[in-house]
């Protein structure tokens, strides 16, 4: 068959319809009964056409069809020719402008075909690799590279995207970034293109509203890129953005004001650009969903005390406003702007007078559908209200009357008049609701649980997995929360993390924005980049520390002792030294055996041999030479507060890079560590984890379970937990998961299926509290532990 379909494609006679059907036939009705090295050549043949240099549409659509129908009729040869290994030597082979286009078209057109095909959990896992190298390909080739692909080829990219979801980016505020860049740099073309380049911005913004989907605080990612554009004076703002503002949902807006609320205060004066060029386009385009977005920044500026910004904006912009009502397609966008600049600006009776003059011509003729009337119903209304506000300047109380009489609708009474311009002033805080539209304000209200979600910054998901770890630190918060110590100019991260606490504590809001507290980091790690959670943990403490000694008192609940000893082999010299810590790094052996939690902290007391064979000798400062030597580790002191990094991360020499290791642990909800020689035993109790989800060490996700304990626990003089009653302590004692913005209920066991359904979802940092203390015997003193060697 490989054979006729060359010549039929070779054939100078035939037209390509009839090349098409003739090769139709082939396939449809000879497939299935090729044997296994003809149906090998017909898979050779059609390869050949889809990565030729020179294939025409014939050529291409041939290949297709070689594709589909050996990928049905001949399943197993398929996936053993079109393995994880071919993905490789594709992407590694994807190197100019036409591999790319030919390369990742063709991925994705086999991906699809293994897709439909994957009968068992070897297919699915082979897919799961083919996804790994197709991801390597895009961090590597697309996402945040520089110079950035052409548009173009970052169309090509999204085309892979929305076919194959498992290709996407695992960063997703890279990926989101990538997208509203690709939708900003739309070009203006005529023709074919430009349909080429409306339907790219179309799929960008589909994954876009997938993205918001899966994670509403998504949006506050999003945000930062689209103010971008809409304030950038350097250039003119491409309309596809203005299109992507109207395709958020509208209940998002209630991200907007806790965003701005992280803003630095010098800088709200740039939003009055954002907010003009939503105008211009409300005034001049046809862009349903942008009023909403334009009242939610007006709002926004009003919390924040802007007003002149806003007599600027609602001066130059009223008139102009109040004209889009005549055109029903953009009533619903411009009627709550309007209501918001006339019910808000108490002072301008003159821009009233003006305004309200034309709001009655466009009554008088809504008498032709429900949807009329109600738009009837609120510009009488709120010229109503502004009446009795303003007065009964030329008669235009009387108009409004006669109108509203003609139409018969209802009758705004002077109390009613008088609350909706107290509760809608600029200076009270807005609360728009338009009828018509189907759109209200919501306020970002606390939390059911009581709890206040953390906004992810753009990869900030380690900062806030640790910050909410920390916040359950009841001795740690209390004493940042309590402290009002003057903090001096310029080392400011004491009073950040007081503030951030504060808000997490206070916040009348469902989420808190700590961008005070993120920007006060080093650069390196507030540089929008996935960090590790344990190490901003470590940086954090540092840096209090050398910012104000004083802090040490604070980060003392956290503060243990280990004790190394260290004896020579030859002249039997004992060396001792003893190391703070705030948190224990306790290895991890790479196993995909599932290992228990004690096992793994039942490290210490540990003995290390330091010789040659290990290549890790010791200088003996008696001997002054390399020597043979033990070393003996032990917990000399254990801290109120525990704070246990479990090693998952670690340099492959071989592969130069760092990698996680997955191996599952089974938690507890208690454990007891080794003190001292080994007979003492001092007892923890589990009360957060923070855990990393993802294969890669680079990349991933971190989110929180901690315990909300109930009112009754206390702390003794022995830094232990205590209540009066135990039993009921216990049972209010409730798990919650804090992944960034989203607060829900859980438990211990919700959490341990979690994590034992998943290898990607790894327990990193646990955090313990002290409990009771069991011990065998006295204390032995430190100096004579080495006996035990």
């Amino acid at each position: 068959m490989e054979t006729v379909i060359r010549k039929v494609l070779a054939a100078l006679h035939l037209l390509d319809n009839d090349k098409k059907r003739a090769i139709n036939t082939l396939l449809t009705r000879g497939v299935s009964t090729l044997s296994k090295p003809d149906a090998s050549l017909l898979l050779d043949l059609g390869l050949e056409l889809k990565t030729a240099s020179n294939r025409t549409l014939l050529d291409d659509w041939t290949g297709d069809r070689i594709l589909e129908a050996v990928s049905n009729a001949h399943r197993d040869l398929f996936w053993a020719v079109l393995h994880t290994d071919w993905f490789h030597n594709k992407v590694s082979s994807t190197v100019t402008n036409m591999d790319y286009v030919r390369n990742i078209m063709f991925m994705v057109q086999v991906a699809r075909r293994k897709e439909a095909t994957a009968l068992t959990e070897d297919d699915k896992l082979e897919l799961e690799r083919d996804m790994t190298v197709l991801h390597t390909f895009v961090e590597k080739k697309c996402i945040g590279v520089q110079p950035p692909l052409d548009y173009t080829l970052q169309g090509i990219f999204i085309v892979m995207f929305v076919n194959l979801p498992a290709s996407r980016p695992l960063v997703v505020s890279n990926y989101i970034q990538f997208l509203v860049d690709h939708i900003a740099s739309s070009p203006v073309a005529s023709g074919p293109s430009q349909e080429a380049c409306q339907q790219s911005t179309k799929n960008a913004t589909l994954l876009l509203r997938q993205c918001w989907d899966d994670r509403p605080d998504n949006v506050v990612l999003t945000l930062p890129h689209l103010l971008f554009y809409l304030s950038d004076t350097q250039m003119e703002c491409p309309l596809a953005i203005g299109r992507l503002v109207g395709a958020v949902p509208a209940n998002f807006t209630s991200y907007v004001e806790p965003f701005i609320q992280g803003m630095d205060r010098s800088a709200l004066w740039r939003l009055q650009l954002p907010i003009q060029r939503l105008i211009d386009w409300l005034v001049t385009t046809d862009m349903p969903g942008t009023g909403v977005w334009i009242v939610s920044l007006m709002e926004s500026l009003a919390s924040q005390g802007e007003f002149m910004i806003l007599r600027e904006l609602a001066d130059k912009n009223a008139y102009k406003i109040a004209r889009q009502l005549a055109f029903k397609e953009r009533r619903n966008d411009a009627l709550p702007v309007l209501r918001l600049i006339l019910l808000g600006y108490h002072h301008s009776d003159v821009l009233f007078k003006n305004i309200s003059q034309g709001l009655i011509p466009l009554v008088v003729p809504c008498r032709k559908t429900p949807e009329d009337c109600e738009f009837a119903t609120e510009v009488c209304s709120l010229a109503q209200t502004l009446v009795i506000h303003f007065g009964d300047v030329d008669d235009i109380g009387t108009k409004v009357q006669k109108a509203r009489m003609a139409l018969d609708l209802p009758i705004v009474s002077k109390a009613e008049a008088l609350r909706t311009m107290q509760e809608s002033s600029w200076k009270k805080g807005l609360h728009i609701q338009n009828t018509s539209a189907g759109l209200r304000r919501k306020a970002a209200l606390v939390q059911p649980l009581g709890k206040v979600g953390l906004v992810n910054l753009g990869n900030s998901c380690f900062m806030n997995s640790a910050l909410r770890a920390l916040f359950c630190s009841g001795d740690f918060s209390r004493a940042i929360l309590n402290d009002t110590a003057k903090v001096p100019p310029g080392k400011a991260l004491t009073a950040r993390l007081r503030e951030t606490f504060t808000g997490m504590a206070t916040s009348r809001l469902s989420i808190y924005t700590p961008l005070t507290l993120y920007k006060a980091l080093p650069d390196w790690l507030n540089d929008g980049h996935q960090q590790d959670a344990a190490e901003f943990t470590k940086i954090l403490f540092s840096l209090m520390e050398d910012e104000d000694p004083a802090s040490k008192q604070t980060l003392s609940s956290f503060h243990g002792t280990v004790v190394n000893q260290i004896k020579c082999s030859v002249c039997g010299t004992v060396s001792s030294n003893k190391e703070g810590f705030y948190d224990l790094a306790i290895p991890l052996p790479a196993t995909d055996s599932s290992l228990d939690l004690q096992s793994v902290v039942d490290v210490f007391p540990s003995v290390e041999e330091l010789n040659e064979q290990n290549n890790n000798m010791y200088y003996c400062d008696k001997c002054h030479a390399l020597r043979a030597a033990t070393r003996y580790t032990m917990l000399a002191s254990l801290p109120i507060s525990l704070i246990i990094s479990l090693n998952r991360f670690r340099f492959d020499v071989q592969r130069s890079r760092r990698i996680k290791i997955n191996t599952p642990i089974r938690l507890a909800e208690s454990i007891q560590l080794k003190v001292q020689d080994g007979h003492d035993l001092q007892g923890y109790e589990l009360y957060a984890v923070v855990i990393h989800t993802g294969q890669s060490a680079n990349h991933g996700h971190y989110y929180t379970y901690a315990k909300d304990c109930g009112s009754s626990t206390s702390t003794n003089s022995d830094g232990a937990s205590s209540s009066s009653r135990p039993s009921e302590a216990a049972a209010e004692s409730t798990w919650l998961l804090y992944n960034d913005t989203s607060v829900t209920v859980s438990s211990f066991e919700t959490m341990q299926q979690t994590l034992a359904n998943s290898r990607t979802e790894t327990p990193y940092m646990l955090f313990f509290r002290k409990s009771g203390l069991q011990s065998s015997r006295a204390h032995a003193p430190l100096t004579r532990t080495i006996s035990n060697l």
